[in-house]
């Protein structure tokens, strides 16, 4: 048998080397051994899977690692020609996962920090009745209802607003609004079909059904009529987003439709969910629920909400104008000669501007007087701090007050009695 070819000689000029190297790290052994143990620890602390929130944004400001910001038609943010904005989940194509641990910084939500839809202009019509009208009895009311309030939450992330109707009432300046005192749900409709076309909104918000409620208009097919007015509103304005609401609750007492609004609201949050499995573009605002308007918010006619009522309804309308955004509803209003994108820039005549330079006083002076009762508060307080350090500076030591106390006893001695 052939024998095996043997291995070249290790050089001798390294023999030595090779030797010592190998002494020392016998030698060593427990040095290694303190090295290599506190690198096999740390490495089996971050194996495993990483929670979602601890990996950091890597795609911009607000956008979260690993979802897709699908936006428009796939053009450039910005550029929606009829489509809208919808999230995606999954692994984004628009950068790479992480592969290092760092705990994140908050993540802003889009629709909340952020503008909805990429900043789209939101062309809103109103439609309803006097709770619709911002209608009370509550003293000082302005009739703004709802509208300004969620004005203010879109536009203070970044959405231009412009309200619109064929009717104009509050004292905001955008203040167009199509909802009439009195009417019931075929009504609403009858009015939207005169209003609608020529406006063409991309959001609607509706609140229908109360006078149902108060005028008892068969109250078992409700849910027929609101779906006639909500398939016009999306016939009508085909770019549009419907936001349905459930009505408000009433103790009235001449009506007695308290009743009748818990048969009614049931249909509405029903009808809801029919458009939802259908995919249209519809999202419900639930007003009533335990966070939503309750019996006090109510005003002493027991059937219209006060200042605080109104907060609320628009609180949830911007909800789920949120959510209808999160849903990729939202598609840009179709253009129409003479509305603009900001509703405020429609009406800025000599009276607008006369209004804003009174607002602009009033904040100003408002501004003024605060700095000069903080700067009363600074120096009185900033005297009182003098006033306690001097009366400090004038308390006596310890060592001062027993040495005080052993002159008097030295210069007046007691006497003793036998």
């Amino acid at each position: 048998m052939d024998k095996l070819p043997a291995f070249p000689a290790f050089p001798k000029h390294l023999q030595a080397t090779t030797t010592n190297f190998l002494s020392v790290v016998m030698a060593r052994k427990r040095l290694l051994v303190f090295l290599f143990v506190p690198l096999i620890l740390i490495g089996l602390l971050f194996t495993g899977t990483v929670s979602e929130s601890e990996w950091s944004q890597s795609i911009g400001t607000g956008f979260k690692n690993g979802v897709s910001y699908v936006t428009g038609d796939g053009k450039s943010p910005g550029q929606f020609n009829g489509g809208g904005v919808t999230y995606v989940s999954g692994n984004s194509s628009l950068g790479h996962g992480t592969t290092k641990f760092w705990k994140s910084k908050p993540f802003k939500r889009p629709g909340y920090e952020l503008p909805l839809a990429d900043g789209m202009p939101l062309r809103i019509m109103a439609l309803g009745a006097s709770t619709t009208r911002g209608d009370s009895p509550e003293k000082g009311i302005d009739n703004n209802g709802f509208r300004r309030p969620l004005r203010e939450k879109l536009t203070k992330i970044g959405n231009p607003v412009n309200f619109v109707g064929s009717q104009r009432l509050g004292n905001m300046t955008d203040n167009d609004i199509e909802a009439y005192p009195g009417v019931p749900t075929h009504r609403i409709h009858f009015h939207a079909k005169k209003a609608v076309p020529s406006r063409k909104p991309n959001l609607f918000l509706i609140n229908a059904g109360s006078n149902d409620c108060f005028q008892h208009i068969d109250i078992d097919n409700f849910y027929k009529r609101y779906d006639a007015l909500v398939r016009y509103c999306l016939e009508a304005s085909p770019r549009s987003t419907v936001i349905v609401s459930t009505i408000l609750p009433t103790w009235d007492k001449r009506f007695n439709g308290r009743e009748e609004v818990w048969r009614v609201n049931p249909q509405i949050r029903r009808l809801a969910k029919i458009y939802q499995e259908q995919g249209k573009p519809v999202v419900l605002a639930e007003l009533q629920g335990p966070d939503g308007v309750q019996d006090a918010n109510i005003a002493e006619d027991g059937m219209h909400p006060g200042t605080a009522g109104y907060e609320m309804m628009a609180t949830k309308m911007f909800e789920a104008i949120v959510e209808a955004d999160a849903r990729g509803f939202l598609q840009t209003p179709e253009p129409i000669m003479g509305i603009l994108d900001d509703g405020d820039e429609e009406r800025k005549d000599d009276a607008y501007f006369a209004h804003l330079e009174l607002q602009q006083a009033y904040e100003n002076a408002t501004l003024s007087a605060e700095q000069a009762e903080m700067d009363r508060m600074k120096a009185e307080l900033a005297v009182l701090r003098t006033q306690e350090k001097e009366k400090e500076a004038e308390k006596p030591s310890g060592k001062q007050t027993r040495h005080s106390r052993r002159n008097r006893e030295h210069r007046f001695p007691q006497m003793q009695v036998v």
